[in-house]
């Protein structure tokens, strides 16, 4: 049977072309682009000069998952295209708006993005009407940020990168591997938490065990790796992990020998926490990346 065609918000939504992975990449790259500029260009920067922001994305995406069956939340799609939690980004990005910057959203109003207020009735092909997007919700003033209570549903990838460096995490010199992780790790659509501590094992396991104990599908460490006498994060993570996986660093060892650019490991370790049950040890959450 022919497939009734989409539509979203009065408007009717294209198919998806012959190369899905390439508009999967536009996508990426976008997203990955916004995240890089929230120091530049805030959501009603980006509403005034093009119709749409962030949280237009956010919803699109949120919508997309909806479309298809999954089982996402809207917390979970900002969280996807900010990099962060919402409200994390917001406290650390987002200023007062100035006269000029409202007088431009203004201005645009009418062609702004518009979006479904009910996706549940949206999905069953409801007639609903449409919402516009978006700076209500992004105004100082009268902040609706979404609720980020409710857990990340099971298909949320969730990466914590911790930096082991005593120079990196007292601002001696400017970290530089944790943010290359980071960057490879949300090419694949991660949620990312990180984290810098100094060379103190104590600190080194109580990250870990947050991490593994907030659900971190993985965590992946950089520094303190060499065999001066306070390199300690092989012994630190063996420490509060359940299982040894030598197999997996192999591959890492392989991959680092393939690259005469790049140097081996000389020493590490890789290993699974096994189940979540420990009891949480009362540590403040890492910080999340900027």
């Amino acid at each position: 049977a022919k497939r009734k065609m989409l539509s979203y918000a009065g408007e009717a939504v294209p198919p998806p072309s012959g190369n899905v992975y390439a508009e999967a990449f536009a996508f990426r790259m976008l997203v990955r682009h916004l995240q890089k500029v929230s120091s530049q260009a805030s959501n009603i920067d980006v509403m005034g000069a093009a119709g749409m922001c962030r949280n237009c994305l956010a919803k699109w995406y949120h919508a997309g998952t909806v479309a298809s069956g999954q089982e996402v939340s809207y917390e979970e799609a900002c969280e996807r295209i900010y990099g962060e939690p919402y409200g994390s980004w917001k406290k650390t990005y987002q200023k007062p708006a100035t006269e000029d910057q409202l007088a431009r959203f203004e201005a645009t109003k009418d062609w702004h993005a518009r979006h479904e207020k009910d996706l549940a009735a949206w999905k069953s092909r409801l007639s609903v009407a449409a919402d516009p997007c978006c700076y209500v919700e992004d105004d100082d003033e009268n902040p609706r940020e979404p609720s980020l209570s409710p857990p990340l549903s099971s298909s949320a990838l969730r990466i914590g990168v911790l930096t082991v460096s005593d120079r990196a995490s007292t601002g001696a010199y400017e970290d530089q591997s944790g943010p290359a992780v980071v960057e490879e790790a949300r090419n694949y659509g991660a949620i990312v938490s990180t984290a810098v501590v100094p060379d103190e094992r104590d600190e080194i396991e109580r990250t870990l065990t947050t991490w593994a104990d907030d659900a971190c599908n993985l965590v992946l460490t950089t520094g303190g790796t060499g065999f001066g006498p306070r390199d300690v994060t092989p012994e630190a993570t063996q420490a509060v992990t359940t299982k040894h996986a030598p197999g997996i660093i192999s591959i890492v060892h392989a991959a680092a020998l393939a690259d005469l650019s790049a140097a081996s490991p000389s020493s590490s370790s890789s290993s699974s926490s096994g189940s979540n049950k420990r009891e949480k040890k009362a540590t403040p959450p890492p910080q999340q990346q900027q």
